[in-house]
């Protein structure tokens, strides 16, 4: 995760212009007709607001945190705003191409040093951290992250709404369009000066479909986990858990119910036969990473889900599943504490404060995983035996997760 502070507050209210789209890449409507029916129950005149949107969509002038009338930025949601509808919310993720201040905010992103977790303070750039590192274009959307991110949303929630019956808290996607070729060259343009050459080419390699912009419903406003230190100051001085109390009451939840939802909902993600996470996003971004975990108890930027059954290799498929489970417990530990420091100097390798959330948020998610019927055959075999004696479970999970080695005699 990425700690960059623009400003701390909402700060101004920043006008919004429709642009033009040059053409759509993705539509609820004709890819998903049962999420579209299902999300038109909710929204009545969703048929109205997809119209007017496939020409135009509105774009914020401004990055920094505003609220408009319906529109809002919270802090630090540097890729997407979000339209109040009354019930839920329509977040434009991508828009910021056309920002009045994208060249000062790309400044500050070629400023900022990243500060990796345990490696220290890089000699990486934010805006170099994201092309080299996360593949991804600074302060934009290509139109192939966009797309993929619709079709992994789309593809869980269908999954969700078949066997459940209804939206789970996570993305509902609407659309993806694709920006005008203009929009691109501007936007490649303003990153030149501040990349490196290597960083450059992949950003040119990544647009070269075009930059695009993506168009959800979520049924809240996804106040993030990671965003929690600056919104609980604007709460006063309390103890951290009364003021979680306060802004969770603002959806109806106490912090326990938002814990109990996202363990629910996970139990569900892997029920369904998707791991939450891949292991090429370690790092770049979980949707059950603090960044991405809401604190209505849902999840969004689903693209890091992967179906079970295309992880071919066993030992990939433990590694997703412990990493699902560690990845969730730390969330949950952020949620509730914040940002305390664990005390490592003794206890590294996990923390204290870490084992204590594994301890408790494992069992009670494998509780609820108990519960649904005709698992995936090697995550029933998990289940099967964490059941059974301790040091034989180990001795199956070890030859999975241990990091096999070179042997030196050969390889010398």
């Amino acid at each position: 995760m990425i700690n960059i502070i623009m400003k701390d507050a909402m700060t101004e209210q920043a006008s919004i212009t429709a642009h033009k789209v040059g053409r759509v890449l993705w539509d609820v409507t004709t890819v998903a007709a049962d999420l579209h029916a299902a999300l038109s129950v909710i929204l009545p005149d969703l048929d109205m607001r997809l119209a007017a949107l496939r020409q135009e969509l509105p774009c914020a002038h401004g990055i920094n945190p505003f609220q408009s009338g319906a529109y809002q930025r919270p802090y630090r949601h540097l890729r997407a705003f979000y339209q109040d509808t009354g019930a839920g919310v329509l977040a434009h993720k991508g828009t910021e191409v056309y920002a009045h201040d994208l060249d000062q905010h790309l400044a500050v992103l070629a400023q900022f040093r990243i500060d990796y977790p345990v490696r220290g303070k890089s000699l990486f750039s934010a805006t170099e951290h994201f092309a080299l590192v996360e593949q991804k274009i600074p302060l934009a959307i290509s139109a192939y992250e966009a797309v993929e991110d619709a079709k992994a949303a789309c593809m869980l929630q269908q999954a969700h709404l078949k066997r459940f019956g209804n939206l789970a808290s996570i993305p509902t996607p609407l659309l993806v369009i694709q920006w005008p070729a203009s929009a691109r060259d501007s936007h490649l343009a303003a990153l030149r000066s501040l990349l490196s050459e290597r960083a450059m080419r992949i950003v040119e390699t990544s647009s070269a479909d075009g930059v695009a912009a993506i168009i959800y419903h979520y049924p809240s406003l996804p106040l993030r986990v990671a965003h929690l230190p600056v919104e609980l100051k604007k709460l006063g001085n309390t103890p951290w858990l009364q003021r979680l109390s306060s802004l969770t009451a603002g959806y109806g939840l106490t912090p326990e119910q938002v814990v109990d939802r996202w363990i629910d909902l996970v139990a569900r993600m892997l029920a369904l036969g998707f791991l939450p996470g891949r292991t090429e996003h370690i790092g770049i971004g979980h949707c059950l990473e603090m960044q991405n975990a809401v604190i209505d108890g849902g999840f969004v930027d689903l693209g890091s889900i992967i179906p079970m059954v295309e992880v071919r290799s066993d030992a990939a498929f433990m590694e997703m599943l412990m990493a699902a489970f560690a990845d969730l417990s730390k969330t949950v530990r952020h949620f509730m504490l914040g940002p305390v420091a664990d005390v490592e100097a003794e206890y590294r390798n996990p923390s204290l404060l870490m084992l204590a959330c594994l301890q408790r948020v494992v069992p009670a998610l494998l509780q609820k995983l108990r519960t649904y019927p005709e698992l995936e055959p090697r995550l029933q075999a998990y289940l099967d035996r964490s059941e059974s004696g301790c040091f034989s479970a180990l001795v199956e999970e070890f030859q999975y997760l241990s990091p096999a080695m070179l042997n030196p005699a050969e390889h010398a």
